[in-house]
């Protein structure tokens, strides 16, 4: 039960990426009052926290229905996160944050900015949903995996929604280069572990 909880908990903190985003979340903390921004990082995580249990819980329903089998997915999903892996260690990923985080600081207000692009995609993005939605197919059927395999989940929204809260202080302080070089190492870990997810897939599809 550990280990899945540690493996788990390594590809969330992985593809949510919380210390990569301090920058990008300084720039809409910055100015805000302590009530607006207790706001800001309520609505935000609780959104985010929703959208990744109704995939977690939900995920394999919507493939059926979709009619993708969850091997097609493994392998898709592996490909797309190794496409983020390279953003991540070329730098790529932060500068379309970035981008995403200017466009919304011009055109929507505070109420609107938790849901979009807060919660979704910067938190919630793609590459933390296409996980979500194969970790919930690896904990099997019990209980107990499921609520070890999603727990991680819950520790890495509060820990980004903590990261949102400090954001403008730390990324103050937090030399640019130090940043370069985690996003770098977390890029690589990903894409690793992104290459497992299409290996398995494969083998499962062609029962080899």
């Amino acid at each position: 039960m550990f280990n899945l909880f540690l493996e788990n908990f390594v590809l969330i903190f992985v593809a949510i990426d919380p210390i990569s985003l301090l920058p990008i979340f300084a720039s809409f903390t910055q100015g805000l009052n302590q009530e607006d921004l207790r706001t800001l990082c309520f609505r935000s995580g609780l959104t985010a926290f929703m959208v990744l249990l109704i995939f977690w819980l939900f995920g394999s329903q919507i493939l059926q229905l979709m009619g993708i089998s969850i091997n097609s997915f493994r392998i898709v999903g592996g490909m797309f996160l190794m496409v983020i892996s390279y953003q991540m260690v070329f730098e790529q990923r932060q500068e379309r944050r970035r981008e995403t985080a200017e466009k919304a600081l011009d055109d929507e207000a505070l109420a609107s900015l938790a849901t979009f692009p807060l919660a979704i995609p910067l938190i919630a993005g793609p590459g933390a949903i296409t996980i979500v939605m194969l970790l919930s197919e690896e904990s099997g059927g019990s209980i107990d995996s499921h609520l070890v395999g999603f727990s991680p989940i819950f520790i890495i929204v509060l820990l980004t929604v903590l990261s949102l809260w400090v954001s403008g202080k730390i990324a103050e302080k937090l030399p640019t280069s130090v940043l370069g070089v985690l996003q770098r190492t977390l890029g690589l870990l990903l894409g690793a572990l992104a290459i497992e997810f299409v290996i398995q897939g494969v083998r499962q599809t062609f029962s080899i």
